[in-house]
Parts: structure tokens; sequence; C-alpha cells
């Protein structure tokens, strides 16, 4: 499939006439192009009034390519025609070249024109398309294919640095300006038609006008963008062109540059992708969403996050105190659909500050987990939170420049094994992560933060004004946790419903690996519950005890009391040990737990809940929602170290998850 290449406009801010004198310096030879050994002059013409210069040259290049390649080709060196057919009564530089060697295998064609820019006739602009298409070639088609794309890339930079070596080498020689052509006296002039006839062979090799419906010069490009590769620019340019056949309206280059970068340049990927989204923007009135939305006050009194200066290079900083974010009480006072706009609102604003700064296409985010606990695991949490991500990656690629996770605790490589899935792995990259105090050693975050502009709470000397106001109040709450998770069906599934009589036990028996870590999640609905994990040795061996697992016993009834701690089986067939440094613990109704448990002896374990509700109290029932979760070592061994950025002490805090100094289990209520 042949391969398109068109490049940006080159401005040149010197008369076309002078530009002439340069560029026909570069033949014969040119000695800044090596590669460039000689040409040859095959066809010529000049129009009796001299307005007409058409002339044909027979180059030879030397291309850039292994030994054994040049062998298997048989050939050391490869011919091209070139066709410059200038016109001076109209100021234009038309050329057209192709290959000769191996023309029945590859067919390369490249077009170029110089003419006076269009709002400055003292300027001249420079346009450059070419197209490569590899029929056969020895069976190394994709070989070659790199070969020319890099061969044209490097003659393309060079370009621009050759015409201003000779209009320096001209000025030297006391030439800065040239004369326009002026129709001599007593001399016919050929007609335009008799022109095109000398400056073409034939239709097809004439320069066909590009773009004329989109413009991009390099100037531009080097202003607003930064320094792209031309392959980079080339990708910027065919993307506008393609969006130009559908949409009168495109989003700017930017925004294209972003959109290419998260597909990898690949320009109908892109282009699916871009349209997707600015399908989307148009249905939510996402360009009007700062004018018309406003964050609601729960929101901006309880969500810990905000914009505080710029880093290093440039990029607005947008901090976030995860640790101290009541999520759970966030969805349940304002759900997730607010949370969702009030994402896409702070988006909005690093486009809109990035807008604001020339070459500044991405912001910083600073995530402080001090604080961090299983309560923001809470699985309608991670739900939200992979929604919000596919959101995020498919409407604002490339939008984060990097991203600082600091004060991350020994909880840490449990919270990223569950959420790691739905980031992709661009973004994983961009983590670099710091437990501890780590932030603040020499390759810590001022690496990338002035250190003027660290915040005082991470012992910086910045004035940081984000409040950290804590927990929800559950009179805000517009919404249960049962209403939370109607609206995902796959928490539904994930969550269950058990009703308990007075002396009745509901137990969840799991069969767990050394270095696993047992997960649960549940919320007291109705009356007083008590909830313990056990250790379970069978009298006699049990099937499949190694596979890890979950088998679920409902409605069994002991003889003992509720309030009674739990410590023997009322069978003989297996006996229950309450496991080390831990209670058996009473919740009230409304409260939500959260809690998990680092296995280090292998076996069967027992979570169990039970009717705690006292004998004064006339309810006879306890109602709660629960979800465990098990997660084998397997799962989070190394979820550190695959942050491939990561340079702090995490990785050894990680391997101490294992160790004996970490707490049994640990359980978090809310109330």
């Amino acid at each position: 499939m042949p391969q398109e290449y068109q490049l940006p406009d080159r401005v040149y801010k010197y008369p076309f006439e002078l530009i002439m004198l340069a560029y026909e310096r570069r033949f014969p030879t040119c000695a800044m192009i090596p590669a460039f050994l000689g040409s040859e002059t095959i066809y010529e013409h000049k129009s009796k009034d001299g307005a007409v210069h058409v002339i044909e040259r027979r180059c030879k290049i030397d291309v850039e390519a292994p030994y054994l390649l040049k062998k298997v080709c048989g050939a050391d060196y490869v011919y091209f025609n070139q066709r410059n057919s200038l016109n001076l009564r109209n100021r234009t530089l038309n050329i057209v070249a192709t290959n000769e060697t191996f023309n029945n295998r590859v067919k390369i064609k490249e077009e170029c024109s110089y003419k006076p820019h269009p709002d400055n006739e003292e300027w001249t602009i420079f346009t450059q398309r070419a197209t490569l298409n590899i029929i056969s070639f020895f069976g190394i088609e994709a070989q070659v294919e790199k070969l020319g794309i890099k061969a044209y890339h490097k003659n393309i930079k060079k370009g621009k640095e050759i015409i201003m070596y000779y209009i320096n080498e001209l000025k030297t020689e006391g030439v800065t300006t040239a004369p326009r052509w002026v129709q001599p006296d007593n001399v016919e002039s050929e007609s335009d038609s008799e022109c095109d006839s000398f400056a073409s062979a034939d239709d097809d090799s004439r320069l066909e006008d590009v773009a004329d419906d989109y413009k991009l010069d390099s100037d531009y490009i080097n202003t607003h963008l930064g320094e792209l590769n031309p392959m980079e620019e080339c990708s910027i340019i065919q993307l506008a062109k393609r969006m130009k056949q559908t949409f009168d309206k495109i989003p700017d280059e930017r925004v294209l540059l972003r959109f290419l970068r998260a597909r990898n340049f690949d320009i109908e990927k892109t282009r699916e992708m871009l349209i997707k989204s600015m399908a989307w923007r148009k249905q939510f009135n996402i360009d009007a969403h700062l004018d018309i939305w406003s964050p609601p006050p729960i929101i901006e009194k309880y969500l810990p996050g905000g914009w505080h200066r710029n880093d290093k290079d440039g990029r607005p900083v947008y901090i976030l105190r995860l640790g101290h974010l009541d999520i759970k009480g966030m969805l349940r006072a304002v759900g997730e659909d607010a949370l969702l706009r009030y994402a896409l609102y702070i988006c909005e604003q690093g486009i809109q500050k990035t807008n604001a700064t020339a070459q500044i296409s991405s912001w910083t985010l600073l995530i402080d987990l001090e604080g961090l606990n299983l309560r923001h695991l809470w699985a309608p949490a991670r739900i939200a939170m992979r929604r919000f991500t596919e959101v995020m990656e498919q409407n604002y690629p490339e939008t984060l420049g990097v991203v600082l996770i600091v004060q991350a605790p020994r909880l840490f490589p449990l919270a990223w094994t569950l959420v790691k899935s739905f980031i992709n792995e661009n973004t994983r990259r961009k983590c670099l992560v710091y437990g501890g105090n780590d932030y603040l050693e020499d390759d810590g975050i001022h690496s990338y933060i002035h250190r003027e502009d660290i915040p005082d709470f991470l012992g910086g000397p910045c004035p940081c004004n984000i409040e950290c106001n804590g927990l929800v109040p559950r009179e805000d709450y517009t919404r249960s946790t049962e209403d939370v998770l109607e609206k995902e069906a796959g928490l539904q599934s994930l969550y269950k419903n058990c009703t308990l009589k007075k002396g009745e036990f509901h137990e969840v028996q799991v069969e767990a690996d050394v270095d696993g870590v047992i997960t649960w999640d549940f919320d007291c609905v109705l009356g007083e519950l008590q909830f313990s994990v056990s250790h379970r040795t069978f009298s006699q061996p049990q099937c499949n005890s190694s596979l890890a697992g979950l088998v679920e016993m409902a409605g069994i009834t002991y003889s003992t009391t509720p309030n009674t701690p739990q410590t023997q089986s009322p069978t003989d067939s297996y006996t229950d040990k309450i496991v080390e440094d831990s209670t058996v613990c009473s919740y009230l109704e409304g409260d939500s737990v959260q809690g998990s448990y680092y296995v280090s002896k292998p076996g069967t374990y027992v979570l169990s809940w039970g009717n705690a509700t006292p004998p004064a109290n006339p309810s006879t029932k306890s109602t709660f929602l629960y979800s465990i979760e098990m997660i084998e070592p397997k799962d989070y061994a190394g979820s550190v170290s695959s942050l491939t950025s990561s340079f702090s002490n995490l990785s050894s805090a990680g391997s101490s998850w294992n160790s004996s100094s970490v707490a049994s289990w640990n359980s978090m209520v809310s109330r």
C-alpha cells in the first residue's frame, strides 16, 4: 500500500528570487549532502523571454544501507530523475523527482514547490510531499521501507539548513537581493500553455497544490508544539486532511498530536478515536462544561484537590490528597455521575491552562497517599475509578506528563494490584512512586518541582490551600449502599445480602495459600453484627485443600449466644481458632467495614458474621451486605516493580508487606 508523506510548509523570510539563487548552488553537487554524489543534465529548455527554465537532471545517490542489503539488491548506488520547472513570471519553482533504479519494484515520487508566501510576497513558502510504494523487493519490503523513510526524514531535516547555508554564503559575497524578472522588449512571451508543455512530460508528473484547505508551517510547529521529527509533523498533516474530508471544523494541532501519540501515530486508529471523542464532546456539551457546570458544595468541601503552581517544565500541577478522600462518602453523598463531571471539570481546566502556554500540552498530577486505607479500595469506588479512567484515556489522551505518587504506605502494593489493570501501559510508565519520605531524597520530587514550590504538607516552603475536611457526614448521604450497588450489575453479583436471626451465624470459608491476602468489605444495614476471622483445622484431611477459593455456608446456627467469642466449633470434625492479634469485633447499624488479613499459614480460613442484636432490642434480625476477595501472591507480587519508572524504596516496602511486621489483619470502620 502506498505510503504518503506530507510535511509542514517551510517559510523563508527572503524573497523568491534570492531563494532561487541559493537553490541553484546545490548543483551539480552539494557538500552538505554527502550522499548526493553528483548529477548530469539530461534535458533543458529556456523560453525566449527567459521567464521559463525547465531542467531535468539524473542524480546519483549513495543510499545508507547495510552492505549485505546492497549486495542482495545488486546496486551500490541509486539514480533519481529530478525535473525542475522554474517560472519567473509567476514566481514559482515546481520540482518532481522519481526513482529510476528499481522502478519496477519500488515507486518513489517527491513533489515540491517554492512560491511567494500568500500573506507576504517578500517571503517564500516551500511545500513538500512524497509517496513510497514498494511493490516487491526480494522479500525484504519492510526493511527497504524503513530505510527509505529514514533517508527521507534525514534529507528533510537537512533541506532548510542547506538553503540557509547558501543564503548566508550569498550575504558574505554582498548579495542580499535579487531583481524580479521583467518582460524584455521586443521578445514575444510564450503562453502559459506552452510553458506548461515544457514544464511537464505528462500530466501525472505535474505538481498539484498540496493541502490548499489546510496549512501548517514549521515555524508554527516550533512555537506551539515544540520540536517534532518529520514523521510526527507529517502525521499531523495527514490526520488533519483526513479529518477535513468529514468535518468542517477540526481540533487544533495540539489535540491532534496528543491523539496521535496515544495511537502510536497510526492515522486510521487515531482518526477513529478522535471522531468518537468529538461525538462524545458534542453529546455532553463538554466544550461549555466550565461555563455551565459547577462542583456541588459537598465536592468543594470534602474533595481534597486543587491546582498548585507549575513544575520545572512549565506544566501545571494538580494535587490530589487521595489518602484524605472519603470516596465511599462521596459516592453516597453526590453519586458517581457528579464525581465524573468533576473529573471532566478538572481536565477541561487543565486543557485551558496548557493552551495558555506555548509548547505545553500536558500537566503533572501529584497524588498524596498519606492516610490511604482499605476504605479507598471499596469495590464501587474501584468500578467508578475504572469508568473515570476509561473516559479520560479515550477523550483526554496524553494530557498527563508525569504522575508523582508520594507517601505510599505498605498497603500500596495491594491497592496497585486492584487498580493497575484498568490503567493503560503508557500512563503506568509515567508513574513515579515514593514510599515513606523517599520523595525528600536527592532524586525525589524536587527533580520535577522547584523546591520553593513544594507544598507545605510535604515539608516544603510553599503554602498550599488544599483543605482536608475528613469524612463526609452521614446526614449528607443521599444514597444507601444498596442504591450505589443497584447502579452496577457487576457489583450486585459481587456483593451479597444476608439476614440473620438471633443466634445465627453466616460463614464464608476461604482456602488460602501462604502470602495470600484475604480482603473483605461489609455494611451493617440493620441491627448489630459480630465479626471474626478464624483459622480452621480439620480432623480429617480435606480434598483440594490447597486450592484457594471461597466456599459459602449460610445460616449455620451455633448453640452459643452471639456475643460469646467462638473459638471451638460445635462439631468434632474441625476446630476454629481466632487468628492472632485480633479479637471478635461488634458493629452497629450503619457501620461500613473494610479489612484484610495477610496469610502467614496456608489452609482454611473462616469469615464469620453473627447476629449481635442485644436482647432488649425489639428487632430480632441483622441484615448486612458483604463482599470478599482472595488475592493470591502471584497477583500482587512485584506489583511495585512493575512500575517501570519507579525508583524509590517502595519495592522493599512491597516485600515487607509479607513480613511479620505487617499486622495479621486489620479492619477500618466508618460510622
